[in-house]
C-alpha cells in the first residue's frame, strides 16, 4: 500500500509541476516574438540550435561522454510543453519508473534513464566513485540528447529526487522545475 501511495503522490506532483511549468512558459511567452531569456539550454552545443531532441518511443541506448546510457521515452512532445524526466532511486533502474512513465505519457513527453552502474547503462570506470558533478554531467548529456531546446521538468524518487534537487539550482537554465516523491536530503 505504501508503494502505491508513494507512486500516486509522485504522479500528482509531476503532473502539477509539469502543468505549472507549462503555464509559466506560456505566460513568459505571451506577447513576445522571441523565446524568453530563460529558455532551456544546457550546453553551448545546444545553444541557438533549433533541435527538439529525440522523439523515439521505447527503450534504447545513447552515447553520452563515452558511456552507453539506457533511456526510455514515451508520449508526444507538445509545443511549449516540457519534457518530464523521471529519475529513479538508488539501486533502481528505469523499470521502476515504467508505470508512472506510462501514465504520464498520455499527456506529456516523458523519459527516464539508468544512471551509470544502474540497470542496462555502463558501469562507471573501475575503482572510481561517482560524484554529484559526474552525475550532473551525465544528466546534462542525457537532457541535451532527449530534450534538445525544450524545457525540462525533473521528477525524482529518493536518490533521484536528491539529484534533481541538487541539479536544478546548479543549472537554472536547464530545468524549469523539479519534484521529489520523497523529501530530499539537505543540500
Amino acid at each position: 500500500m505504501f508503494r502505491t501511495l508513494a507512486k500516486a503522490t509522485a504522479a500528482i506532483a509531476v503532473v502539477c509541476t509539469a502543468a505549472g511549468a507549462g503555464l509559466a512558459l506560456d505566460e513568459g511567452r505571451a506577447g513576445a516574438a522571441t523565446p524568453t531569456a530563460g529558455a532551456a539550454t544546457r550546453t553551448a552545443a545546444s545553444a541557438g540550435a533549433a533541435f527538439t531532441g529525440s522523439d523515439f518511443t521505447g527503450t534504447r541506448k545513447i552515447r553520452v561522454d563515452g558511456h552507453s546510457v539506457n533511456v526510455s521515452c514515451a508520449g508526444r512532445a507538445h509545443r511549449g510543453r516540457p519534457l518530464v524526466m523521471l529519475m529513479a532511486g538508488g539501486g533502481e533502474g528505469l523499470d521502476n519508473m515504467a508505470a508512472l512513465q506510462k501514465s504520464l505519457s498520455r499527456t506529456n513527453r516523458v523519459c527516464s534513464y539508468d544512471r551509470l552502474g544502474e540497470g542496462a547503462s555502463d558501469q562507471p570506470a573501475a575503482g572510481t566513485l561517482q560524484t554529484m558533478d559526474d552525475t550532473g554531467a551525465l544528466l546534462t548529456g542525457v537532457l541535451d540528447r532527449l530534450a534538445g531546446d525544450r524545457p525540462v521538468v525533473l521528477a525524482g524518487h529518493s536518490l533521484g529526487g536528491y539529484i534533481a534537487a541538487r541539479y536544478a539550482p546548479a543549472t537554472p537554465t536547464a530545468s524549469r522545475a523539479w519534484s521529489s516523491s520523497t523529501p530530499p536530503f539537505p543540500t
